[in-house]
């Protein structure tokens, strides 16, 4: 097996708290009231806060309110064979500019509702521990750019976008051009973890090359599903092709 890791971030991800200017709307305080929590402390989701992100006219609004792109990504990610044979790191960066770190062994939970209560738990706590084995399986990083996250906290110098308006290409043909046994470059992709919209350019211009895998706009997790299993083929291969004696 390659002794090569492969980073993964979701940029920009529409996941966060109900912005301050938003707290007093009805629509967030009654969302906040069935849940038992403050207006401050739950997550901005368009399925309930619509008119609120309608009425306050907050700023990027198209590419705000989303956390279950989160969740389908994590799903997606964390449940291939590269994450639980400990050859992938996961990232996911805001909107607003915080970092999720996900560390090993982490088990994403099915259901929605539940992912929603951890996510809220994480960012009033910084952090959620696995007490049995002594590991922080998520860990919140306030006030972190893409950019920092890139190169101070992965130290990447090979990142790669995949995005709608990139160079086309297959999914097996980027995965080989970057992350092959030959190359020694760490490789990061980034996956966008918004609705509607492109990357900005403060987190473009760290790209060293961007791609297309499809003639037409495919969902995150649709995307992190395809590059990973090109990874897999590579990093999880003996040199006669075959899987691995413990699969």
């Amino acid at each position: 097996m390659s002794e090569s890791r492969v980073s993964l971030v979701l940029a920009e991800t529409a996941l966060e708290l109900v912005p301050k200017e938003l707290t007093r709307h009805t629509s967030v305080r009654n969302h906040a009231l069935r849940l038992e929590k403050k207006s401050s402390e739950i997550l901005l989701d368009r399925s309930f806060h619509h008119s609120a992100m309608i009425a306050g006219k907050i700023k990027l609004a198209w590419k705000r309110g989303r956390p279950d792109i989160a969740h389908f990504a994590l799903l997606e990610a964390l449940s291939t064979p590269l994450y639980l044979e400990g050859l992938l790191d996961v990232y996911i960066h805001t909107i607003d500019n915080k970092v999720i770190k996900v560390g090993p062994d982490l088990r994403v939970p099915k259901s929605y509702f539940r992912f929603e209560g951890v996510i809220m738990k994480l960012f009033r706590e910084k952090a959620i521990r696995d007490a049995k084995c002594d590991k922080t399986l998520l860990e919140l990083h306030d006030n972190t750019t893409f950019e920092y996250l890139i190169y101070n906290m992965i130290g990447s110098n090979n990142v790669v976008g995949l995005t709608s308006i990139g160079a086309r290409s297959t999914a097996d043909q980027v995965v080989f051009r970057n992350c092959n046994k030959n190359n020694n470059a760490r490789c990061t992709f980034v996956i966008g973890g918004f609705p509607k919209g492109h990357f900005s350019e403060c987190t473009s211009k760290l790209f060293c090359r961007s791609y297309s895998i499809e003639r037409f706009a495919l969902e995150s997790h649709v995307v992190i599903a395809r590059i990973l299993y090109e990874c897999e083929k590579i990093m999880l291969c003996s040199d006669d092709g075959s899987r691995g004696a413990n699969e």
